[in-house]
């Protein structure tokens, strides 16, 4: 049953919620910060009774996320943060609701504090690359991180892509494992061992260390595929395990991809927030026209250091525009590449000049949900 001060405090969450739109705002973050800050232990009782599901990452949290919270509302309720708010407030602000699931994404760096809070059923972990240099810093920091709360949380199933030497790391000492490889792949920041500091012998895609850390040794096996294609087996898993039917879904339903026609064009909006994802993206189909779009705000990650983690070869041949606040650290590095940036002001500046009738828009995050929201 809940205290009174647990009652209390969703009461004036709710209402400064519900004030908050009133006024025209979102009112996505407000509510689970107000919940905390008067019961600092919300998240802890309004998980109790429910069958929690975690899903983290650097790619793919929100698209797996809700195709997860499709899959398992066969079941029944699902609560969750359709808005991808994915802090602790967010995960409070979720876990409001009275449905029976909950299927909450998670920030890398939180989610071994909500593991410890939530007791969750499963925690899907999908992969670790560099993110938010100046928060995240080395992807290493964060695997250590969940390494320890992994071997911690003997109740949790844990789900998790070990062809990512840091996911493979950070559930080398749990208890309960569903181990899945896709054949194996590269890893930008996989020259070293993360659980000895060896060298790894790479052949193919596939990892080995004379610690015994590898990706051969796994429980569920499936072909090579893009992260979308990886991301929708991995939610289908997790769903068969809390009892749920697979669901199909298309490998663009898990992007996080909008197409817009402007002015008689067609430009096809991509998130490209890091190495990963635009290291997937560019290895996808691209038109004549192509756009990229660098912001260096806070959530995008103000160091753009990492932007020499990513190959652009695949941008030769292409009439390449480049617009943002950090345009110019884009251009450097595509120049560098070999390939003729032309930077302009804006999207809309690239998308006149322009003469294919589609264009492809790379877009840093900020700037991807100014474009397409």
């Amino acid at each position: 049953m809940r205290s009174l001060k647990l009652r209390f405090a969703i009461a004036v969450a709710r209402s400064a919620s519900a004030t908050s739109k009133l006024l025209g705002h979102k009112g996505e973050t407000l509510p689970g910060r107000i919940l905390l800050a008067i019961e600092p232990e919300a998240i802890s009782l309004l998980a109790q009774g429910k069958e929690v599901i975690l899903v983290s990452g650097t790619n793919g949290k929100t698209s797996t996320t809700k195709a997860l919270t499709t899959i398992v509302s066969q079941l029944g309720p699902v609560a969750t943060s359709g808005s991808g708010s994915n802090l602790a407030w967010g995960a409070a602000n979720a876990l409001m609701s009275s449905a029976p699931y909950a299927v909450l994404e998670i920030d890398e760096l939180h989610l071994p504090s909500i593991i410890a809070q939530t007791d969750p059923t499963i925690v899907l972990l999908l992969n670790l690359t560099r993110d938010q240099l100046h928060r995240m810093h080395e992807v290493k920091r964060v695997a250590d991180r969940w390494h320890v709360e992994c071997s911690e949380a003997t109740n949790t199933i844990f789900v998790a892509d070990i062809d990512d030497p840091y996911i493979n790391y950070s559930i080398v000492n749990a208890i309960n494992v569903v181990r899945v490889s896709f054949g194996g792949r590269t890893h930008p920041d996989g020259a070293v061992c993360p659980r000895c500091g060896s060298y790894l012998t790479w052949v193919r895609g596939n990892y080995s260390c004379t610690c015994g850390l590898n990706n051969k040794i796994n429980e569920l096996k499936f072909k090579k595929g893009s992260a979308s294609y990886r991301n929708a087996i991995l939610a289908n898993i997790v769903g068969e395990i809390v009892g749920a039917d697979p669901v199909e879904f298309t490998e663009t339903a898990l992007e996080r991809s909008v197409t817009k026609e402007i002015d008689g064009k067609s430009a096809h909006f991509r998130l490209t927030k890091n190495p990963a994802s635009w290291t997937e993206a560019l290895q996808g189909d691209l038109h004549h026209d192509v756009v990229l779009v660098l912001n260096a705000r806070q959530v995008d990650g103000i160091d753009t250091s990492w932007l020499w983690d990513v190959s652009f070869k695949a941008l030769k041949g292409h009439r390449v525009f480049v617009c943002g606040e950090r345009a110019l650290d884009m251009a450097n590095r595509i120049h560098v590449e070999g390939v003729t940036p032309e930077v302009v002001e804006s999207v809309d500046v690239a998308l006149s000049l322009a003469t294919g009738s589609e264009i492809s828009v790379l877009s840093a995050y900020t700037a991807f949900f100014e474009l397409v929201m």
